[in-house]
């Protein structure tokens, strides 16, 4: 009996427990809407267009660890999809240059991960600030390579994301595989270094960590899993828009602390995160099956969004 209480209350200390209690309640009330909700078609459908805010909500789950966050990660989003829809080649398709224009976009995610790391972590702005600010240069860039939406990217790429093995298709196992890839890092000296300087960054300090260096390096990671969700985001749209990513700033946020992660730093998994933006997700689902007017929409998921948060942040309070 003992062993039974023990094992509950670290159950109810671990930082996924509420997320996956509120996940498994979410999808309960929308397969009660929507009775073919587990059917292999419609949830890969569901996975591949949840999978660019799964993935960019983890990236920001591993920037809030270290103690920050980062308001730049929408308009970063458009300007990776507007340099994939506009320099990809579509007819004829050449797979090198393809190939090299997606590595590009991924320098260009790193970059933008690393100057915000050095604003922060080197020059000491404050993240909400420096973020903010960064978040223009990032669009007015967008605007630059893409004036107006349009572009496309090749067909086979689109297919690639869309390919499924049995009910899973490949942006989920890619979802998995980053995700499993984060848990391995985290065991490693630095993945220890990020928990401890968002934690406590005197003390991290003091210990000899090399803080600034582990907070561009965390702003990096993190960027990594943006371009994975704006290459799913692409995928989807299949064209540039320098406006196209606007609400992953805020939505990345507010999954993550769904998700359990501390606003303060040094707690919280990215497993967490994804399952906050899986919920995200699934209450638009759920509106929609709801027959919920238009007009209320908009309304009625805010509502929702700040219920989920405030009960993440009164469970925290009384468990942690």
């Amino acid at each position: 009996m003992n062993k039974l209480r023990t094992a509950w209350a670290s159950a109810l200390k671990n930082p996924v427990f509420l997320p996956a209690v509120l996940l498994l309640a979410l999808v309960v009330i929308n397969w009660i809407l929507q009775p073919n909700l587990f059917r292999a078609a419609v949830f890969r459908i569901n996975i591949l267009t949840f999978s660019p805010l799964i993935l960019v909500a983890a990236g920001q789950a591993i920037i809030m660890i270290s103690g920050n966050l980062d308001l730049s990660v929408g308009y970063g989003v458009s300007l990776i999809n507007c340099i994939l829809a506009t320099y990809m080649v579509v007819d004829p398709a050449d797979p090198f240059r393809n190939a090299l224009v997606m590595v590009l976009a991924l320098a260009a995610a790193i970059a933008m991960g690393i100057a915000n790391g050095i604003l922060v972590g080197y020059l000491k702005v404050p993240s909400f600030i420096g973020t903010f600010a960064s978040s223009f240069v990032w669009l007015g860039v967008a605007i630059m390579v893409r004036p107006v939406p349009g572009g496309a990217v090749p067909r086979n790429f689109t297919t690639f994301f869309k390919a499924h093995v049995g009910p899973f298709n490949l942006i989920f196992l890619s979802i998995v595989i980053a995700l499993i890839a984060w848990h391995i890092l985290r065991r490693y000296r630095i993945g220890r270094y990020i928990y401890a300087t968002g934690s406590n960054m005197e003390a991290a300090y003091r210990n000899g960590i090399n803080v600034k260096g582990i907070t561009l390096l965390a702003f990096a990671i993190g960027w990594v899993f943006v371009y994975l969700g704006t290459l799913a985001l692409t995928a989807q749209t299949r064209a540039g828009d320098a406006r196209l990513g606007e609400p992953f700033a805020l939505n990345s946020i507010a999954a993550a602390v769904i998700g359990g992660i501390v606003m303060g730093g040094g707690r919280g998994n990215p497993v967490g995160a994804a399952m906050g933006a899986i919920s995200l997700s699934i209450i638009m689902n759920i509106i929609y099956f709801a027959g919920i007017p238009t007009s209320w929409q908009v309304f009625v998921r805010g509502v929702i969004i700040i219920l989920a948060i405030g009960a993440t942040v009164f469970y925290k309070r009384k468990y942690d």
